[in-house]
């Protein structure tokens, strides 16, 4: 019979019944001048390959808060390490601060509003005034057009009412002075009473005197109409800079709409910051760089905030390991001394520097932590890559390998005989042995020295 008996990793087959010629599958060992070696006979069982690593609990969701405002802390209600759970209040702004800072903003929106409709209505009189320049000099210079015709036509009448008048004047002195001969005559007497007569209407004829005061009367207006549109055009030169294009009046109302947005916003954030910083997840607060009673501005980092709903523990695998770690991979994880399950989740694509050697990072996500981790905390995590069953397979201590590839030696006739073998999975007790052996073939090694190609051998009691 024989019996395996495991210890410090070894395997040792002992047999009760061994004599000189033992049948196991038509192998017999011989004793004579042989070395004592420990063996082991190939069977088929399970087999399970872990791979253990040790790694830093880390979080893999974080958190890094803000100011949105220009503020005052009031208070900071945690320390760095607290744990926190969702919604707790974690930093306050100043509350006469935040007062006075929607203050000053409504009274900004108010300004900005009122400057607004400031420009607007300053252009819109410019225009009104600038319009009404432009329709008064057309009517204008249609007036004084008139006016111009008009005293040309009367004056025109005035000229041909005098020259009719002194015409006939003329023709009286003619008279005059053919009836000279007889001064005595009433002839001669009404001619010169005509001659006086002309000469008073050349001068005072009432519709000479109604032409010559409407002439004047015109000249007037025309002066008038002219001192009116030097002002009209001094108006309208002086206007035209000031009014608004509607590209001008689209600028303005966009800073207008972009400045109660804003200000919207201001007063949002405000609102928002009476509330105070509160957590938005169960966490632990790493970090804390808002002091109570100093000034932040927006954009200012505050905390820093770890949640425990997503932890991760991140390790170094070698890179003999990483051949045999995949993603999804189940995981048993001890941290604190508690036990956690979870898998493989992320495998880095380069190597780096762990600081014991070169590795290639490995995340492994925990399915269900609570609150009593600790980040940062070492922990040790057992990968399982792999679980076989009814393989073939030997002790791991059977196992050599050189240049060549992996081999073993089996007793055969009491002789080692050197065997290579193609392995699959391994742990640190045993190998599976895809191709070289049988099941039942005796495998022999020793663990001080080297077993040699038809060495002696015989098993160990």
């Amino acid at each position: 019979m024989i019996e395996m008996i495991k210890g410090k990793k070894r395997i040792i087959l002992i047999s009760s019944a061994l004599v000189a010629a033992v049948a196991i599958g038509g192998v017999s060992i011989s004793s004579n001048a042989a070395m004592s070696v420990s063996a082991y006979q190939a069977d088929k069982g399970s087999l399970e390959s872990i791979v253990e690593v040790n790694g830093t609990v880390e979080s893999d969701t974080d958190k890094l808060y803000y100011s949105d405002i220009d503020a005052k802390i009031g208070k900071v209600h945690i320390k760095e390490g607290d744990f926190v759970k969702k919604g707790d209040l974690l930093i306050s702004y100043d509350e006469e601060d935040l007062e006075k800072l929607e203050t000053m903003a409504n009274l900004t929106a108010k300004a900005d509003l009122g400057s607004f409709k400031g420009s607007m209505q300053s252009s819109g009189r410019t225009a009104g005034l600038y319009n009404e320049a432009k329709t008064n000099l057309e009517v204008l210079n249609q007036q004084i057009a008139d006016t111009e015709a008009q005293i040309t036509r009367t004056q025109n009448s005035l000229m041909e009412k005098k020259a009719s008048l002194a015409d006939f004047g003329a023709k009286l002195q003619v008279s005059l002075i053919e009836w000279s001969d007889e001064p005595d005559s009433d002839e001669y007497e009404n001619l010169q009473k005509l001659i006086q007569t002309n000469a008073y209407e050349q001068q005072y004829a009432p519709e000479i005197v109604r032409m010559q005061e409407e002439l004047d009367s015109l000249k007037l207006t025309l002066t008038d109409l002219k001192e009116y549109k030097s002002e009209m055009t001094s108006q309208k030169a002086s206007t035209v800079g000031g009014i608004m294009t509607k590209g001008e009046k689209e600028r303005l109302t966009a800073i207008k709409e972009a400045n109660e947005l804003t200000n919207s916003e201001k007063l949002s954030y405000y609102a928002a910051a009476k509330e105070g910083i509160r957590a938005d997840f169960d966490g632990i607060v790493t970090e804390i760089d808002a002091a109570e009673g100093s000034e932040v501005y927006c954009g200012a980092k505050l905390l820093t905030l770890k949640s425990l709903s997503d932890v991760v523990i991140k390790a170094s695998v070698n890179k003999y390991d990483i051949v045999n770690i995949e993603k999804g991979q189940t995981v048993t994880a001890n941290i604190k001394n508690k036990d956690y399950t979870g898998k493989v989740s992320r495998i880095e694509r380069m190597t780096k520097d762990s600081g014991t050697g070169t590795g290639i990072g490995v995340e492994i996500t925990l399915d269900n932590p609570d609150d009593s981790i600790i980040l940062g905390l070492e922990a040790k995590a057992k990968i399982n890559t792999a679980s076989l069953s009814e393989v073939l397979r030997i002790p791991l201590e059977a196992l050599s390998e050189d240049e060549e590839g992996s081999y073993v030696f089996v007793a055969n006739d009491g002789k080692a005989t050197k065997k290579f073998v193609e392995c699959g999975i391994r742990n640190d007790d045993m190998v599976e042995i895809k191709d070289g052996l049988t099941e039942g073939s005796l495998v022999v090694w020793r663990d001080s020295e080297e077993i040699t190609d038809g060495m002696g051998v015989k098993v160990n009691k």
